[in-house]
């Protein structure tokens, strides 16, 4: 992974997502700082652990959980996810979109044939200090990888919240856009295996 001997990737996900609080909460505050709209940042604002990654963890079956340690201090982590996509998921918002007003798309696109299985980057995180050692390199292709060889999976998804750069980052995997998630707070992007 890098020349810090001491850094190493674990899977996490038989010890369930606490390890990861702190992470989930300073990548949620991170992606608040990064929104260009005040409505928006308001919304990124109030995700945490508690509302973003433990709810999804807890009700997920098929996940993967893997966390960057440089010794047994967790720096960094991914989460990826597959679930099936059904006509009625196209549009379902979460507690905390529910306040954007209007007709706004949702978290799939109106293309997306369904039902159909999909994998997801759920989260995918490193603290400032660790980055540039191609951490979040290895935990992304790790969790696609994990993705990818899950029966039935047809599409991967990555979501990137307004502001972020992310999305030259997943574009080096092959992920394209898709569309723009409840009026532009996220902009998804997909892989068709």
């Amino acid at each position: 992974m890098n020349q810090n001997t001491s850094l190493e990737i674990r899977d996490c996900t038989a010890l369930g997502s606490e390890i990861c609080r702190e992470l989930c909460d300073g990548l949620m505050q991170y992606q608040a700082s990064m929104a260009k709209e005040e409505s928006h940042r308001k919304i990124l604002g109030s995700m945490c652990y508690d509302n973003r990654l433990k709810p999804s963890f807890e009700s997920t079956q098929e996940k993967l959980l893997l966390v960057a340690f440089d010794g047994e201090r967790p720096v960094g982590y991914m989460y990826a996810a597959a679930s099936l996509v059904t006509q009625e998921d196209k549009n379902w918002r979460p507690s905390w979109g529910k306040d954007i007003p209007g007709e706004v798309q949702g978290f799939y696109p109106d293309w997306l044939p369904t039902p159909v299985k999909i994998g997801s980057l759920n989260n995918l995180f490193v603290l400032p200090q660790y980055r540039g050692q191609k951490i979040g390199l290895e935990l992304a292709q790790r969790g696609m990888d994990w993705l990818r060889q899950l029966p039935e999976v047809s599409y991967l998804f990555v979501d990137v919240s307004e502001g972020n750069n992310a999305a030259q980052f997943y574009s080096r995997f092959g992920f394209q856009h898709s569309h723009s998630v409840l009026g532009g707070l996220i902009e998804a992007y997909y892989i068709k295996l």
